[in-house]
């Protein structure tokens, strides 16, 4: 029988492991010696002629397919802590766990005719205290699970692969729940909330119209509920070309005039959908389809809007940054813009990449997300009436060219534009320092490096 429950998980970064580290595996032998002898549930992995150096671990599925494999019954799921246990008693030494498992986080030893895995050391993995570079994490999945409600989006929508779009809108319907009206414009979101022929993707109401009429329209739709007696969520879903370009004035009235609803702003950088043009979110260097580089253009010559600060600078009740990687700080920062959206107006802006835009992977968006928090690229705050606040920072920043190293659209910089980009992510990151100053206090520091 599956048991649904969610526990912490070993996070490890993607090819950041040292080459020829083994830190992490000698210890787990080391901590396992009498229950595994010389076997361990973290397993490296280095393939120098790739430069590829990871580590794979058990993520502790919620519903792990070894559990259901199992002839004997010796793999089970914790109802309590939620950590996936092999009972070496029960083990038949079959290793059907070991094919089973898409992930490669279940080991199996021939000689001894049995099974082993990572068992979190009970909740205290000591693999993540010995990693030289601090690769590997434990991440605290309940801190986020406890806050989601049903899923309100189809199992399959018709995003581009790899877009981030899909979580956040997932994540965003999980946590304020069935009662929200979305209201949005063309855009990259909207093939899918918009919905196809007399189909739908989601199960949301949702309210479209032009690119100028988002803010408007999500005024007209609260003032209407508040007559008639109705607290509604009411939440704007849009990208950087509306909130920052052709819906900028509507938006900035509604802040001035701080009207009771959630604006979102998921921030690609550009018109993607209608051809990956600039925006004014576009940051310096990006090359677009209208910043090209060439013998005349080296990409974008200004530095990008910073429109989170501009919409805070209206003193409304909240606006905070966010993005992917660091889902427990968007998920709070999701509740507390439905907290103050009973006092006025609430803004976030998403950090989204777009990975036919950008250049990127398709499995790398929440990997460029966290580098572009690491490098300082894209700061996590927020601010309350005026008063800012640091919701995460990062002990030792990442040089930029990690960032941009990630993303095609940054390939042709030179040192000097490099270090022009650098200057600007270091100039932003104390202009945000000196504003926490002001009644303000930074968040939780991180090791992050």
């Amino acid at each position: 029988m599956r048991v649904k429950t969610f526990c912490d998980t070993i996070k490890i970064e993607r090819n950041e492991c040292l080459p020829d580290c083994s830190a992490c595996q000698e210890k787990c032998v080391e901590v396992k010696q009498e229950i595994y002898p010389g076997c361990a549930g973290i397993k490296v992995i280095h393939i120098p002629e790739v430069n590829s150096h990871t580590a794979v671990i058990c993520n502790q599925c919620a519903e792990p397919a070894c559990a259901e494999v199992c002839p004997s019954g010796a793999i089970t799921k914790s109802e309590v802590d939620g950590i996936v246990r092999i009972d070496e008693a029960k083990c038949l030494g079959c290793g059907l766990c070991a094919l089973t498992c898409p992930y490669g986080g279940i080991h199996y030893d021939a000689g001894a005719k049995k099974a082993f895995k990572c068992d979190l050391c009970d909740g205290d993995p000591q693999c993540v205290s010995v990693c030289p570079n601090d690769v590997i994490s434990l991440i605290n999945v309940r801190a986020v699970w406890q806050y989601l409600h049903e899923d309100q989006f189809a199992g399959g929508v018709a995003f581009c692969a790899g877009c981030p779009l899909e979580l956040t809108l997932r994540i965003l319907s999980k946590v304020l729940g069935r009662e929200t009206v979305i209201v949005g414009t063309p855009s990259c979101s909207a093939p899918v909330l918009y919905g196809q022929n007399i189909g739908t993707w989601h199960r949301l109401p949702y309210y479209s119209c032009l690119m100028t009429g988002v803010a408007s329209s999500a005024t007209g739709l609260v003032r209407y509920y508040r007559k008639i007696g109705k607290d509604v969520r009411v939440v704007c879903f849009t990208g950087d070309g509306c909130a920052a370009d052709v819906g900028f004035q509507p938006l900035s009235g509604a802040a001035e005039r701080n009207e009771n609803f959630i604006y979102i702003c998921y921030d690609n950088e550009g018109y993607m959908n209608t051809g990956i043009q600039r925006s004014s979110t576009t940051p310096f260097g990006a090359a677009t389809t209208t910043t090209p580089v060439g013998v005349a253009a080296r990409g974008k010559g200004t530095p990008a809007k910073n429109l989170p600060l501009i919409i805070a600078m209206h003193r409304v009740p909240y606006v905070a940054t966010a993005t992917l990687s660091h889902m427990e700080d968007f998920v709070k920062k999701l509740l507390k813009a439905e907290e103050r959206r009973k006092e006025g107006f609430a803004y976030i802006h998403v950090f989204s990449p777009c990975p036919v835009g950008w250049g990127i992977e398709s499995d790398s968006s929440i990997q460029v997300c966290r580098m572009a928090v690491r490098t300082n690229y894209f700061p996590l705050w927020e601010a309350e009436r005026g008063r800012f606040r640091l919701t995460h920072t990062v002990a030792t920043p990442r040089p930029i060219t990690e960032y941009t190293k990630l993303i095609r659209k940054f390939r042709h910089l030179t040192k000097e534009e490099l270090a022009q980009l650098q200057e600007e992510v270091n100039s932003n990151l104390a202009f945000l320092r000196h504003l926490t100053e002001f009644g303000g206090e930074e968040g939780t520091s991180s090791a992050e490096g």
